[in-house]
Protein backbone atom coordinates (compact mmCIF):
# COMPACT_ATOMS: atom_id res chain seq x y z
CA UNK A 1 0.00 0.00 0.00
CA UNK A 2 1.28 3.49 -0.89
CA UNK A 3 2.11 5.84 2.07
CA UNK A 4 1.01 9.07 2.67
CA UNK A 5 5.04 10.58 2.15
CA UNK A 6 5.40 8.41 -0.93
CA UNK A 7 1.83 9.66 -2.14
CA UNK A 8 3.56 13.00 -1.54
CA UNK A 9 6.67 12.74 -2.86
CA UNK A 10 5.11 11.45 -6.35
CA UNK A 11 2.83 14.41 -6.47
CA UNK A 12 5.99 17.01 -5.86
CA UNK A 13 7.92 14.72 -8.38
CA UNK A 14 5.07 15.52 -10.92
CA UNK A 15 4.88 19.14 -10.20
CA UNK A 16 8.41 19.45 -10.41
CA UNK A 17 8.88 17.57 -14.13
CA UNK A 18 7.36 20.59 -15.89
CA UNK A 19 8.80 23.05 -14.25
CA UNK A 20 12.36 21.40 -14.79
CA UNK A 21 11.73 20.37 -18.57
CA UNK A 22 10.85 24.50 -18.94
CA UNK A 23 14.25 25.02 -17.52
CA UNK A 24 15.79 22.48 -19.17
CA UNK A 25 14.30 23.71 -22.81
CA UNK A 26 15.15 27.26 -22.23
CA UNK A 27 19.07 26.62 -20.69
CA UNK A 28 21.38 27.63 -24.15
CA UNK A 29 23.77 25.58 -22.10
CA UNK A 30 22.04 22.35 -22.22
CA UNK A 31 22.81 20.59 -25.55
CA UNK A 32 19.92 21.29 -28.29
CA UNK A 33 19.25 17.65 -28.34
CA UNK A 34 18.25 17.45 -24.56
CA UNK A 35 16.47 21.08 -25.05
CA UNK A 36 14.24 19.24 -27.61
CA UNK A 37 13.24 16.69 -25.90
CA UNK A 38 12.05 18.91 -22.67
CA UNK A 39 10.29 20.86 -25.14
CA UNK A 40 8.35 17.65 -26.60
CA UNK A 41 7.81 16.93 -22.79
CA UNK A 42 6.28 19.88 -22.35
CA UNK A 43 4.18 19.72 -25.08
CA UNK A 44 2.79 16.21 -24.29
CA UNK A 45 2.24 17.27 -20.83
CA UNK A 46 0.42 20.49 -21.96
CA UNK A 47 -2.68 18.39 -23.68
CA UNK A 48 -4.03 17.68 -20.74
CA UNK A 49 -2.58 20.28 -18.28
CA UNK A 50 -1.69 24.12 -19.63
CA UNK A 51 -1.41 25.94 -16.34
CA UNK A 52 2.84 25.96 -15.64
CA UNK A 53 2.88 26.87 -19.06
CA UNK A 54 0.21 29.71 -19.24
CA UNK A 55 1.70 31.45 -16.03
CA UNK A 56 4.91 31.32 -17.43
CA UNK A 57 4.02 32.90 -21.26
CA UNK A 58 1.99 35.55 -19.41
CA UNK A 59 4.97 36.10 -16.70
CA UNK A 60 5.68 39.92 -17.73
CA UNK A 61 7.25 40.45 -14.78
CA UNK A 62 9.45 37.59 -14.44
CA UNK A 63 12.16 39.40 -16.75
CA UNK A 64 12.94 35.75 -18.39
CA UNK A 65 12.47 35.69 -21.80
CA UNK A 66 14.03 32.65 -22.66
CA UNK A 67 11.27 31.05 -20.72
CA UNK A 68 8.62 32.72 -21.97
CA UNK A 69 9.70 31.84 -25.06
CA UNK A 70 9.98 28.46 -25.05
CA UNK A 71 6.32 28.25 -22.83
CA UNK A 72 4.85 30.40 -26.15
CA UNK A 73 6.08 27.88 -28.09
CA UNK A 74 4.33 25.01 -26.51
CA UNK A 75 1.31 26.72 -26.77
CA UNK A 76 1.63 26.81 -30.28
CA UNK A 77 2.42 22.95 -30.24
CA UNK A 78 -0.35 22.20 -27.92
CA UNK A 79 -3.17 25.23 -29.67
CA UNK A 80 -6.79 24.96 -28.71
CA UNK A 81 -9.16 27.50 -27.87
CA UNK A 82 -6.95 28.44 -25.18
CA UNK A 83 -4.26 28.37 -26.17
CA UNK A 84 -5.04 30.55 -29.86
CA UNK A 85 -6.39 32.99 -26.79
CA UNK A 86 -3.16 33.31 -24.92
CA UNK A 87 -1.41 33.95 -28.18
CA UNK A 88 -3.81 36.76 -29.34
CA UNK A 89 -2.85 38.83 -25.97
CA UNK A 90 0.28 38.41 -26.34
CA UNK A 91 1.22 39.54 -29.64
CA UNK A 92 0.49 42.69 -27.83
CA UNK A 93 3.33 42.09 -25.07
CA UNK A 94 5.67 44.92 -24.60
CA UNK A 95 8.58 42.98 -25.39
CA UNK A 96 9.14 42.42 -29.05
CA UNK A 97 10.94 39.21 -28.67
CA UNK A 98 7.84 37.85 -26.93
CA UNK A 99 5.37 39.73 -29.64
CA UNK A 100 7.38 37.62 -32.14
CA UNK A 101 7.25 34.25 -30.04
CA UNK A 102 3.36 34.65 -30.26
CA UNK A 103 3.25 34.92 -34.02
CA UNK A 104 5.26 31.85 -35.05
CA UNK A 105 3.43 30.01 -32.54
CA UNK A 106 -0.08 30.89 -34.56
CA UNK A 107 1.82 29.50 -37.53
CA UNK A 108 2.35 26.10 -35.28
CA UNK A 109 -1.32 26.36 -34.75
CA UNK A 110 -1.89 25.61 -38.34
CA UNK A 111 -5.36 28.09 -37.39
CA UNK A 112 -5.98 30.03 -40.50
CA UNK A 113 -8.55 32.47 -39.04
CA UNK A 114 -5.39 33.76 -36.84
CA UNK A 115 -4.26 35.20 -40.16
CA UNK A 116 -5.54 38.56 -40.08
CA UNK A 117 -3.74 38.89 -36.25
CA UNK A 118 -0.62 38.41 -38.69
CA UNK A 119 -0.70 40.21 -41.07
CA UNK A 120 -1.50 43.30 -38.76
CA UNK A 121 1.65 42.81 -37.33
CA UNK A 122 3.58 42.80 -40.48
CA UNK A 123 3.07 46.85 -39.60
CA UNK A 124 4.67 46.24 -36.05
CA UNK A 125 7.17 48.42 -35.13
CA UNK A 126 10.27 45.77 -34.10
CA UNK A 127 11.87 44.36 -37.22
CA UNK A 128 12.15 41.06 -35.58
CA UNK A 129 8.04 41.08 -35.12
CA UNK A 130 7.58 41.15 -38.63
CA UNK A 131 10.24 38.60 -39.32
CA UNK A 132 7.92 36.36 -36.81
CA UNK A 133 4.82 37.56 -38.67
CA UNK A 134 6.11 36.83 -41.86
CA UNK A 135 7.05 33.20 -40.89
CA UNK A 136 4.01 32.37 -39.57
CA UNK A 137 1.98 33.13 -42.71
CA UNK A 138 4.14 30.66 -44.47
CA UNK A 139 2.18 28.09 -42.76
CA UNK A 140 -1.51 30.18 -42.37
CA UNK A 141 -1.52 32.69 -44.99
CA UNK A 142 -3.53 32.02 -48.37
CA UNK A 143 -3.67 34.16 -51.43
CA UNK A 144 -5.21 37.17 -49.00
CA UNK A 145 -1.75 37.97 -47.20
CA UNK A 146 0.38 38.20 -50.52
CA UNK A 147 -1.22 42.22 -50.81
CA UNK A 148 0.35 42.93 -47.53
CA UNK A 149 3.38 41.21 -47.38
CA UNK A 150 4.02 43.31 -51.25
CA UNK A 151 3.40 45.87 -49.24
CA UNK A 152 5.62 45.00 -46.59
CA UNK A 153 8.30 44.61 -48.76
CA UNK A 154 8.13 48.63 -50.60
CA UNK A 155 7.29 50.15 -47.30
CA UNK A 156 9.55 52.95 -45.81
CA UNK A 157 10.00 51.27 -42.62
CA UNK A 158 11.67 48.51 -44.59
CA UNK A 159 14.37 50.67 -45.27
CA UNK A 160 16.71 52.05 -42.78
CA UNK A 161 18.97 55.30 -44.18
CA UNK A 162 17.78 54.18 -47.54
CA UNK A 163 19.37 50.35 -47.15
CA UNK A 164 17.38 47.45 -47.26
CA UNK A 165 16.54 45.62 -43.27
CA UNK A 166 16.81 41.75 -43.46
CA UNK A 167 13.21 41.07 -42.87
CA UNK A 168 12.61 41.96 -46.62
CA UNK A 169 14.14 38.91 -47.77
CA UNK A 170 11.90 37.21 -45.45
CA UNK A 171 9.01 38.47 -46.74
CA UNK A 172 9.58 37.40 -50.47
CA UNK A 173 10.54 33.95 -48.94
CA UNK A 174 6.68 33.56 -47.43
CA UNK A 175 5.26 34.42 -50.88
CA UNK A 176 7.19 31.85 -52.00
CA UNK A 177 6.48 29.35 -49.24
CA UNK A 178 2.37 30.31 -49.63
CA UNK A 179 2.84 29.42 -53.56
CA UNK A 180 -0.16 31.80 -55.12
CA UNK A 181 0.67 33.35 -58.00
CA UNK A 182 -1.16 36.84 -57.18
CA UNK A 183 2.75 37.10 -55.84
CA UNK A 184 4.44 37.55 -59.63
CA UNK A 185 3.89 41.69 -59.73
CA UNK A 186 6.29 42.11 -56.57
CA UNK A 187 8.45 38.93 -57.18
CA UNK A 188 9.12 40.63 -60.80
CA UNK A 189 10.00 44.15 -59.08
CA UNK A 190 12.00 41.49 -56.74
CA UNK A 191 14.24 40.20 -59.45
CA UNK A 192 16.05 43.71 -59.92
CA UNK A 193 15.75 44.75 -56.49
CA UNK A 194 19.34 46.19 -55.14
CA UNK A 195 19.13 44.07 -52.22
CA UNK A 196 20.66 40.76 -53.75
CA UNK A 197 19.72 38.87 -50.63
CA UNK A 198 15.65 39.93 -52.38
CA UNK A 199 16.74 39.65 -55.76
CA UNK A 200 17.84 35.92 -54.59
CA UNK A 201 15.11 35.49 -52.60
CA UNK A 202 12.92 35.95 -55.54
CA UNK A 203 14.67 33.56 -57.81
CA UNK A 204 13.49 31.11 -55.07
CA UNK A 205 9.81 31.88 -54.79
CA UNK A 206 9.18 31.93 -58.52
CA UNK A 207 10.59 28.14 -58.34
CA UNK A 208 8.22 27.62 -55.85
CA UNK A 209 5.35 29.07 -57.20
CA UNK A 210 5.80 27.57 -61.00
CA UNK A 211 6.74 24.04 -59.58
CA UNK A 212 10.26 24.10 -61.36
CA UNK A 213 13.23 26.04 -61.55
CA UNK A 214 15.58 27.69 -64.77
CA UNK A 215 18.94 27.35 -62.64
CA UNK A 216 20.75 24.00 -64.40
CA UNK A 217 23.20 25.67 -66.77
CA UNK A 218 21.82 29.28 -66.44
CA UNK A 219 23.39 32.18 -64.79
CA UNK A 220 21.69 34.06 -62.19
CA UNK A 221 21.13 37.11 -65.09
CA UNK A 222 19.74 34.22 -67.09
CA UNK A 223 17.35 33.00 -64.76
CA UNK A 224 16.01 36.20 -64.26
CA UNK A 225 15.01 36.80 -67.47
CA UNK A 226 14.01 33.07 -67.77
CA UNK A 227 11.50 34.41 -64.89
CA UNK A 228 10.84 37.52 -66.38
CA UNK A 229 9.59 35.95 -69.45
CA UNK A 230 7.93 33.45 -67.92
CA UNK A 231 5.93 35.86 -65.06
CA UNK A 232 4.88 37.92 -67.92
CA UNK A 233 2.90 35.13 -69.64
CA UNK A 234 1.09 34.07 -67.16
CA UNK A 235 -0.18 37.94 -66.20
CA UNK A 236 -1.38 38.01 -69.62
Amino acid sequence: MMTFLTTLALVATALAGPAQDLAQAANPDVPKSARMEAFERLVANGTTDLGLVEKTAKDVKSGDTRSRWVAIRVLGKVGGPRARQLLVDLANDPEPAIRAAALQAMGDTGDRSLSDTVVGALTDPAVIVRAGAAASLCAIGGGEAVEPLSRALDAKDSYYRGSSLWVRRHYVDTMGCIGSRKALPALLRGLDDRDDAVAKASLSAFSKIAGFDYAEGRSEDEQREAWRRWAQAQLR
